[in-house]
């Protein structure tokens, strides 16, 4: 596959730190952003001053508010925007789509209105994309900005491209990993956003690493049952889009789902919190939309259940821990995973 020229759709925080990954490798890179504040100070001061403030951007990297230029004249998209907004966005693109187009999804999240997968909403919408590929892991943007040893797994039900992908992602520092296991690369990246706040509201109360580290494996087991369920492997659980995804968001500070756990946990209301916030946290929609999976296709997930009533029911989070611990008590460890 002859890629020369990549175009990034979206400009917050993990599309940019892309659109430097490929541009410091010496892809012509054309980044698509709605902001004309993050356009101008992409191009003018090679930084994104909104979204990954205190990064230098290659000065080789451009950044556009034309949508339709991007897509027009770039074979090879990169697609970052939050969940909530990919089907319009995928609807914006469709009409610059060629069949040449070739596509990497690395939105994380369920859509709520269709309890769809992002891959799907993709397909729907852009019906000329023959092969729709989707990239997660355990990578902050940040992290990748500034070239550090990251890794991540690329899905793509076609080989061959899924090969070419790979190559063109490489560089030493950012490792990809392949798997056709498109459902449970894209449970993995969701259910671990909901499980993070669930492990940021136990650290904001003070109840100490056993009880985070108990909180990571159950949640594990949660995002076992669900994407079985859906036709996800068990073995991409453990991988780099499940475990690994999973203990970086649920630990690290850099986390915004964390954050605003730990934030709850230590008394603030979600109102209060996310009035200081420019960009959401994926984990407030994504716990309404692993919800709504969990009950069509009647999963028990207990911790991702107590985050959803904790932001939308008024639970409190000492409540949902005293719920959470009177449960009735499992025989076995593994039961519910393989039942």
């Amino acid at each position: 596959m002859d890629i020369e020229k990549i175009g990034v759709i979206g400009g917050g925080a993990w599309g940019t730190a892309l659109a430097s990954l490929m541009a410091n490798k010496g892809y012509d890179v054309t980044l698509w952003a709605y902001e004309k504040e993050t356009v101008d100070a992409i191009n003018q001061k090679h930084e994104n001053t909104v979204f990954l403030p205190g990064i230098p951007l290659p000065e080789s990297l451009k950044a556009s508010n034309d949508m339709a230029h991007v897509v027009k004249n770039h074979q090879f998209l990169i697609s970052s925007p939050p969940s909530h907004v990919a089907r319009t966005i995928a609807r914006q693109l469709r009409p610059q789509i060629r069949k040449d187009h070739v596509i990497i999804i690395v939105s994380k999240g369920v859509e709520l209105s269709t309890l769809s997968l992002m891959s799907d909403v993709y397909a729907q919408e852009l019906e000329h994309i023959p092969t729709v590929s989707v990239l997660s892991g355990p990578t902050f943007a940040e992290d990748v900005a500034r070239g550090m040893p990251t890794g991540a797994v690329l899905a793509c039900k076609n080989e061959e491209i899924a090969k070419s992908l790979q190559q063109i992602l490489k560089v030493p520092h950012f490792r990809v990993y392949l798997s056709d296991d498109l459902a449970g690369v894209q449970i993995g990246g969701t259910v671990k956003n909901v499980i993070a706040i669930a492990t940021g509201i136990s650290d904001g109360m003070g109840l100490g690493l056993s009880a985070r580290s108990a909180m990571i494996c159950r949640g594990l087991a949660e995002m076992n049952r669900l994407g079985l369920v859906l036709g996800g492997k068990l073995e991409t659980f453990a991988g780099m889009s499940g475990l690994g995804d999973l203990v970086l968001t649920a630990t690290g500070t850099l986390s915004r789902n964390y954050s605003l756990g730990h934030a709850l946990g230590s008394g603030q209301s979600l109102e209060e919190y996310m009035s200081k916030k420019r960009s959401v946290a994926e984990g407030v929609v994504n716990a309404k939309s692993i919800k709504g999976l969990a009950e069509k296709y009647q999963v028990d997930m207990p911790i991702s259940s107590a985050v959803y009533d904790i932001l939308y029911e008024g639970l409190t989070p000492r409540h949902a821990l005293q719920r959470l611990l009177e449960r009735e008590l499992p025989s076995r460890e593994f039961e519910q995973i393989n039942s």
